[in-house]
């Protein structure tokens, strides 16, 4: 059983702690690439800890802000995230950009299903935002086939968009209208 709950700024700490152990994971011991990272550069950088510092610390109305929900499980721990963020570009204030994650301990207990219901549910609560923009490796099956689940509409691929380690790399876009 998991609460999901708003990260406040007093637990950025524990985030930032569980962010570290989750990037370190990417492409480890037979797990999925889930960032474009190779095993060396999947660190938790002090740049990646000051954008999500950051955007906390912006207003929704601002460029650069960026909202964070923790799953916590029975023992008070971080076992996954969803966040969305602006796009950073003018007059795109209805999109959002999605971010997510589940510890790999935790995983295949519809922790990342439910982290997603909730963010499409507060996502057609607000106002002013339309659309759940997304981008996946596509060889993140697992990951892709959630979303397709949760009705997000695919796009476009981009071939080859990234080689990490001497391995080609297509990259995913996928986008949900949450005002449908």
């Amino acid at each position: 059983m998991v609460s999901i709950k708003e990260l406040n700024k007093d637990k950025l700490d524990d985030f930032i702690q569980y962010l570290t152990i989750h990037l370190s994971e990417n492409g480890h011991k037979g797990i999925t690439l889930f960032q474009p990272l190779s095993k060396q550069q999947s660190i938790l950088s002090n740049e990646w800890k000051a954008k999500f510092e950051d955007g906390m610390n912006k207003k929704n109305e601002e460029m650069g802000w960026r909202k964070i929900w923790v799953a916590i499980n029975e023992e008070n721990k971080i076992v996954g995230h969803i966040d969305i963020r602006s796009l950073n570009q003018l007059n795109t204030e209805h999109r959002v950009l999605l971010g997510m994650g589940v510890d790999r301990n935790f995983r295949n207990l519809k922790i990342g299903q439910k982290l997603l219901e909730f963010i499409i549910d507060y996502c057609r609560n607000n106002q002013k935002i339309s659309w759940i923009d997304l981008q996946v490796l596509t060889d993140n099956i697992p990951a892709i086939r959630l979303y397709k689940k949760m009705k997000f509409e695919q796009l476009s691929t981009i071939k080859d968009m990234f080689r990490i380690d001497n391995i080609s790399y297509d990259y995913t876009s996928m986008t949900l209208n949450v005002k449908n």
